[in-house]
């Protein structure tokens, strides 16, 4: 390897050899010359110009002082001791050239390698460079914020040269070129896209919103208090909102108390707003399980929006002993809570003994409250209930009809005790070809009204139990036809009473006004069957008329004028059905109706005095509204029984 004394390359070298502070290496000398080679092969391709030391001719740069050597030759300007060193390192050069080749080879890899190197990262940087400036020359792409974008997904250019997006509900492609066609048609068909999702904007989870609606969930659906600890229930409402909260049951059953405190207050001011009198029905009972004693107040008024209202006011427990005055002063107690012991209107109670003394200790506490004034003394003021009281007659009947019945009942219990029999008559039901619809039903003794379903059924399939017996020989209660006939006759008779207590037990209508009209079809029924042919039959209608005497032989005079405030019946219609039952004695019932109607209206007359003309105008007007609103509602049950009876 020889040194050339060639400009720069030359000078670099020179500098490299002459600085003392470096250790110097053949090997090393050798990577260092080639690089310097690439080097200046690369100045003459570029057009660059020399290290600023290069002055066109061969000079030395000295690594000591930095002092530059001009000359034309390269050992003519030398002192003596670096030319020594300058032929001792050529010397050596030549030395390593001819005993080590391998090292050489070597060397020579090493130097092509790092060649190739060296000029892949050049390219890299240069490619880099020139990327980076053409981006920064390119115009910047505009960025996509509208919504549409997330329901469009753009499939690029396409045949025609226009670049378009695909729904990804639908499929459809639209073009999306928002400088010539922008975002409005894309809306368009977002909104009419038929496998679009609808999006409802639902507010954020509001845990004092779901507290709310656990509590009024257990409180509609009667639910205990532990249904908010159901796994299921929980699972479910982590997977329609999973930042939903669980609460346990100590909570729910505080929140629905806060419930029942945020509505009392409520009911209060409503109540308070009440002009017009309240009705009120009150029972209490003995609950079997427990052997604890309930009783419950029911307030029952017509708002300013004409609709029926009845509301529990109290439903706790009675200790005993049970007497009239321990129930009056828990009535009383509750009226004066709710603010309504000065709008007492009336009473009702079933028949029990206890309850007429408490009602006679109740009115003389009410007649003691200054300002109070039960109307018309109280006189009105117990109404006994009349679904009780048919209860009471039916039952009264039907104990005499035990034997009377016994084998059809008999026949009922044989089928339904297996279901191998209840298989045999459902074949029996084919071959005789009735239409099977409702099966038998079993009465229960403390309904009398299961003993009327069970008649009505076991009529149906009477050829199915005489089919049975040609079958079954173990059936040996197969009712006779008199007994059968007989059976028909009850049934006609308790049917009027199944319709009845029905119409009396509803609770989302007003039941007054169908009182006189039923009690009058009650009356001409039962005197109908107490003269027919059948002995027991007429045996078992004498006795219900006898109970049907104890309760209702004076019909209630102020359910009575429920129907002479319907407009459709008025007085006259009274007077028909009065001499329909007795005609000695209609004139006089009906002049009692009209002195006792007058004798109300007197006393509301007086009572307004005390107050304000325009309070208690409206609360008559009130008053005799409602009563007509009650008995217009009757008019088509009215009907029927007219057409049925005249």
């Amino acid at each position: 390897m020889a040194y050339t004394r060639n400009s720069t390359a030359t000078a670099r070298i020179c500098n490299w050899i002459i600085d003392p502070t470096r250790s110097w290496d053949p090997i090393e000398l050798k990577k260092e010359n080639i690089e310097l080679a690439i080097n200046r092969d690369e100045s003459k391709a570029t057009g660059m110009e020399d290290d600023p030391t290069d002055f066109g001719d061969e000079r030395l740069i000295c690594a000591i002082d930095g002092s530059v050597i001009p000359g034309d030759g390269f050992g003519s300007r030398m002192d003596l001791e670096t030319e020594h060193l300058i032929a001792r390192l050529n010397a050596q050069s030549d030395y390593m050239d001819m005993n080590e080749e391998d090292c050489d080879i070597d060397v020579e890899i090493d130097g092509n390698e790092e060649e190739e190197t060296e000029m892949l990262h050049r390219t890299d940087q240069s490619e880099t460079q020139s990327t980076t400036q053409a981006t920064q020359n390119a115009p910047r792409k505009r960025k996509l914020t509208s919504k549409v974008w997330k329901d469009i997904v753009s499939v690029g250019v396409e045949d025609d040269g226009k670049e378009r997006g695909k729904c990804i509900h639908c499929g459809t492609k639209l073009v999306i070129n928002t400088k010539t066609h922008g975002t409005k048609s894309l809306i368009r068909h977002l909104e009419k896209c038929p496998k679009k999702p609808k999006n409802e904007d639902r507010p954020p989870y509001d845990h004092q919103i779901n507290r709310e609606m656990t509590s009024e969930i257990i409180i509609y659906h009667d639910l205990p208090f532990r249904y908010p600890e159901y796994e299921k229930v929980r699972a479910r409402d982590k997977y329609l909102n999973p930042e939903c909260q669980p609460i346990c049951r100590q909570t729910a059953a505080a929140d629905v108390y806060r419930k029942y405190e945020m509505e009392k207050v409520k009911l209060k001011e409503v109540l308070a707003n009440q002009r017009a009198r309240v009705c009120f029905t009150s029972d209490l009972w003995t609950a079997r399980g427990t052997v604890m004693s309930y009783i419950c107040l029911t307030a029952h008024y017509i708002d300013e929006n004409w609709h029926l209202n009845s509301k529990i006011l109290q439903f706790c427990e009675l200790k005993s002993p049970h007497t009239g005055e321990e129930i009056s002063n828990k009535i009383l107690e509750c009226l004066k809570e709710w603010g309504l012991e000065k709008k007492v209107f009336s009473i009702t109670l079933d028949n029990a003994t206890n309850n007429n003394s408490m009602l006679n200790i109740l009115k003389g506490q009410l007649q003691m409250i200054s300002g109070s004034g039960l109307l018309c003394d109280g006189k009105f003021m117990h109404v006994r209930c009349c679904a009780h009281i048919l209860n009471l007659i039916v039952k009264k009947g039907l104990d005499l009809a035990k034997d009377v019945l016994h084998n059809i009942r008999e026949s009922v219990i044989y089928v339904k005790a297996s279901s191998k029999r209840r298989d045999a008559f459902a074949a029996c039901v084919e071959r005789v070809k009735i239409k099977s619809g409702a099966g038998l039903s079993q009465d229960v003794p403390t309904r009398w009204n299961s003993t009327y379903e069970m008649l009505v059924r076991a009529l149906k399939f009477k050829e199915a139990f005489v089919s049975l017996k040609w079958f079954d020989n173990n059936y040996k209660t197969l009712p006779s036809d008199d007994e059968w006939n007989r059976g028909e006759k009850i049934c006609e008779l308790l049917k009027p009473f199944s319709d009845i207590t029905t119409h009396f037990s509803g609770s989302k209508y007003p039941t007054s006004n169908v009182y006189f009209t039923q009690v009058w079809r009650i009356e001409l029924l039962l005197r109908k069957f107490a003269s027919c042919d059948d002995e027991d039959v007429a045996k078992l209608a004498q006795d219900m008329q006898i109970m049907f005497t104890k309760y209702w032989e004076d019909y209630s005079l102020i359910l009575a004028m429920g129907a002479v405030l319907d407009p459709r019946m008025k007085l006259q219609m009274l007077e028909v059905a009065y001499e329909r039952v007795d005609p000695t004695t209609s004139a006089s019932k009906i002049k009692k109706l009209k002195d006792n109607l007058e004798m109300l209206y007197e006393d509301y007359k007086a009572k307004s005095r005390t107050c304000s003309s325009s309070i208690s105008n409206v609360a008559f007007v009130v008053y005799v509204a409602c009563v007509a609103y009650v008995a217009y509602v009757a008019y088509v049950v009215y009907v029927a029984c007219v057409a049925s009876f005249l």
